[in-house]
């Protein structure tokens, strides 16, 4: 017997039906939302040999639920236009091309972006961020053609920019990401207990043998140390990073936030062995001791990735700067790339008070490159909480900011702001900065990290210098 084509899809068919990846489907069998079908129709529960099929009537149903709850949590924000919710996209299409290079908590979704840029600059205009972050107003502003400017205290963000906005000759850096992952590979196939790490910068840390395994680390170790050979390092070092956070001694329901490495076989709450109605049984799982399954995937992935936005972008004319965005000489920066030019508008999503620990979510990759770091320079830092004093101090440095890059803008620049301002703090902000508030806007915002189903909403500010 034959199953209906009407009635059961593929993988790759339910992908597409519902605008995720293949990866995204599994995981909904994974966690029992939907059953796993055999060519004829029949529900199993193990592997099978040949194509994996869904129903179609239970994808329906799961998106549906889905999509109601996802409705009931904006609905709670009480946020009257939903248009910059941006709900009709796919995850797919929210983190499309680049902007899933690397992982990186607090960033906006590209559309966001491209909506204020499209709607108030032309292509001869210069975008800044001075909050760069890992990239996002750059990545945007090249597709649309913009030049732009960013600014970033991490020097590991940096680098993640970079490695994004660079204009690559793809058939070169395709080479160069196929032929160190296969010396890896060989390497890794090789390994024994035995196996020196090689690298005492990684063999002599303590938080990467805490939080890695003994092989994990002689493979990242020996990615590392090829690096040297190849011309494109930063993509090199972004794919090495990304790989080693996966590769991390976690549990797989926490790759995001974890607060101790787990050692021993757990029973895993993000997979289960379950059919939809039935008592979900939580599967035991183990935490990675090897990296190379990573770095397989991650190769081919940004090799993907970054073809993909060469296609896109229509512009290689950016600026990225490392420094303190209080107290750099933004009008020399500038002025050494662009001669007789002012910045024509910013759009930027500063720090969130005491809520992300910005260098902490990369500490294995500071740590597994040698990387300083400027943790002491962050606004509003996690450790400092968000009491009055914090409060007070994270409203100087944004305000600071924002007066000391104001000194290269037109006078008729327009400034966006999008915070998260729960504590109200952004008017001062805005008055001590020198700038005034033109308008506001509120957009309801989907879950940010796992885990995280907290209805929440964040603030646009369009702002002008006061003349």
């Amino acid at each position: 017997m034959q199953i209906s084509k009407d009635q059961f899809l593929t993988l790759k068919e339910a992908a597409k039906f519902v605008g995720k990846s293949v990866h995204n489907v599994s995981y909904l069998i994974t966690y029992g939302k939907i059953n796993k079908y055999n060519s004829a129709g029949k529900v199993v529960k193990k592997g099978i040999k040949g194509l994996v099929f869904v129903s179609k009537n239970e994808l329906e149903q799961y998106t549906k639920s889905w999509q109601k709850q996802l409705a009931q949590r904006r609905k709670s924000l009480n946020i009257k236009d939903q248009t910059l919710a941006f709900s009709q996209l796919s995850e797919r299409e929210r983190t499309k091309h680049i902007h899933r290079l690397h992982p990186y908590m607090g960033k906006f979704i590209p559309q966001l972006v491209e909506y204020y840029l499209k709607k108030n600059f032309t292509k001869k205009d210069i975008i800044l961020d001075p909050f760069m972050g890992s990239g996002t107003t750059l990545a945007v502003s090249s597709e649309l053609g913009l030049r732009s400017v960013g600014i970033e205290i991490s020097p590991f963000n940096c680098m993640i920019s970079n490695a994004k906005l660079q204009d690559y000759d793809i058939v070169k850096v395709s080479k160069e990401i196929e032929e160190i992952y296969n010396q890896t590979k060989k390497f890794s196939d090789a390994w024994t207990d035995s196996t020196s790490i090689g690298d005492s910068s990684i063999s002599k840390s303590k938080y990467l043998n805490k939080w890695f395994a003994k092989r994990t680390l002689a493979e990242l170790a020996f990615y590392k140390k090829k690096i040297s050979d190849y011309q494109h390092q930063d993509i090199l070092k972004i794919i090495l990073t990304r790989a080693a956070r996966s590769s991390r001694l976690v549990h797989h329901y926490d790759i995001a936030t974890p607060t101790k490495p787990v050692t021993k076989p757990y029973k895993c709450r993000k997979h289960f062995t379950a059919t939809p109605g039935s008592k979900k049984i939580h599967r035991m799982c183990h935490p990675l001791d090897r990296a190379i399954g990573k770095i397989k995937l991650y190769t081919f992935d940004t090799t993907k990735r970054i073809e993909t936005f060469s296609k896109l972008r229509k512009s290689s004319d950016y600026l990225v700067l490392q420094g303190d965005s209080r107290f750099i000489n933004l009008t020399k920066e500038v002025g050494a790339r662009w001669k007789n030019v002012s910045i024509n508008g910013i759009f930027t999503s500063p720090p969130y008070l005491g809520q992300i620990d910005y260098h902490g979510q990369h500490q294995y990759a500071y740590e597994l490159l040698s990387i300083p770091t400027e943790v002491e320079n962050e606004i509003g830092r996690k450790k400092l909480g968000k009491g009055k004093q914090a409060k007070e101090e994270y409203q100087k440095g944004i305000s600071a900011v924002f007066a000391n890059v104001s000194k290269s803008l037109h006078k008729d620049a327009k400034i966006f702001i999008v915070a998260n301002d729960k504590a109200n703090l952004y008017e001062k902000i805005i008055k001590d900065a020198g700038m005034k508030q033109i308008s506001f806007k509120e957009r309801p915002v989907e879950a940010r990290a796992q885990g995280d189903k907290t209805p929440y909403s964040e603030k646009i500010f369009e702002c002008a210098l006061e003349n």
